[in-house]
């Protein structure tokens, strides 16, 4: 028999608060593992929740009902504005009006597996919308696109866990589908010149054209180039150290010839000055983010590679170096990420290389190319 005294179904033993509730015979009695009262007293509605306490008509505290799943997606975009892009909140903000309307007006408390599964086959059974050369189109959703909705939502009660407090744990439970993977674009080294060609021909701004060399040539995110300042730039070293990353670490860039020519060009065209932004719009100010979105998808129609968009510029750098016999630790460096495993996922294989890799081994392993083997011939 238990030897904890109990208050209105709670009980201190040790740093830890313990619940016990009965229901009919049923009896329930266990750790919250939660070392205050707050949290603890929501598990003990949670449990009683799961028993059908609310299906006997029994109301739970006021104190322990969480906010609504709107409210809270609409403070955790407010809060996080200049930490968190103005990209992917406004997808959080989109996805809250347009898929996550049925639990919009829910307490974060009361969304269940059950409801988010019925979000997901609402989801799959929509379309979405492209723009496809000045044409809207629809296209059906995609289990991808339901991984990131749940990564959306995940993130948001990740927030409201950890930094409001307004739940202990999340109530609810999406695990990630698994998409068939398919090749992404990239402008292959060879094809560099005659992309760039259909670049100028797209557009005649220069900051467009200098913008999309930039990517290409430094590894730059469209934002860090559209964002890129002479400051940042060092003649004597030819190096370029962005001052605006995204995990705000300054990086070394080597700044290849071509590329210097014509920044050199740029900065004579300005009056040479010793600071400012290297692609202002009109106003002097940063180019907002798609400025080299339409002349990037464009070229890529023009040679055959359809798909392109500015951050596939990044795979693009960090292709060419590795086909050229870069060291993994220098691309990633230059690309400024932490961990090797990420610079991976930017490099593409193709099978030429693989062709030319099974040759060596057949070489090495004493086939001769060509030729019959010795049982064939006998």
């Amino acid at each position: 028999m238990s030897t904890r005294r109990y208050k209105n179904g709670l009980a201190k033993v040790g740093r830890y608060w313990w619940i016990c509730f009965k229901r009919g015979k049923q009896k329930v009695e266990l750790s919250t593992g939660c070392t205050n009262r707050a949290d603890a007293e929501f598990v003990l509605a949670e449990e009683k929740r799961k028993k059908g306490f609310q299906r006997l008509g029994i109301k739970l505290p006021e104190s322990i009902q969480a906010p609504l799943v709107g409210d809270v997606v609409r403070e955790w975009a407010s809060c996080n504005r200049g930490v968190l892009s103005d990209r992917y909140l406004n997808q959080a903000l989109e996805s809250l009006d347009r898929h996550w309307a049925p639990i919009a007006k829910d307490p974060m408390n009361e969304v269940t597996t059950e409801k988010v599964d019925k979000l997901r086959a609402s989801y799959l059974g929509g379309n979405g919308f492209k723009t496809l050369k000045g044409h809207r189109i629809e296209i059906p959703h995609t289990l991808g696109g339901w991984n990131r909705q749940v990564r959306l939502l995940s993130a948001v009660y990740g927030w409201a866990i950890r930094d409001r407090k307004y739940l202990s744990s999340r109530p609810w439970y999406a695990r990630e589908r698994k998409v068939q993977q398919t090749g992404r674009p990239v402008v292959w080294p060879e094809k560099v010149q005659a992309y760039l060609a259909a670049v100028d021909s797209h557009s005649r701004k220069t900051v467009i054209r200098l913008g999309i060399r930039m990517q290409l040539g430094l590894g730059l995110r469209e934002s860090e180039a559209g964002g890129a300042r002479w400051e940042w730039l060092s003649w004597r070293q030819e190096e370029y150290l962005p001052g605006d990353t995204k995990n705000r670490k300054t990086r070394r860039i080597p700044i290849p010839a071509w590329l210097l020519q014509l920044l050199l060009a740029e900065w004579n065209r300005q009056g040479c000055p010793t600071h400012g932004l290297v692609l202002p719009d009109a106003k002097e100010e940063q180019k907002a983010r798609g400025f080299t979105k339409n002349a990037i998808r464009e070229a890529g129609d023009d040679i055959g590679v359809p798909g392109l968009h500015p951050h596939r510029m990044r795979a693009t750098f960090a292709t060419t170096h590795y086909e050229a016999g870069t060291p993994l630790s220098e691309i990633q460096q230059m690309m400024g990420h932490e961990k090797p495993i990420t610079t991976l996922k930017y490099i593409e294989m193709r099978q030429v290389r693989a062709a030319e890799a099974q040759a060596k081994v057949a070489a090495a392993m004493g086939f001769a190319l060509g030729a019959p083997s010795k049982q064939e011939a006998s």
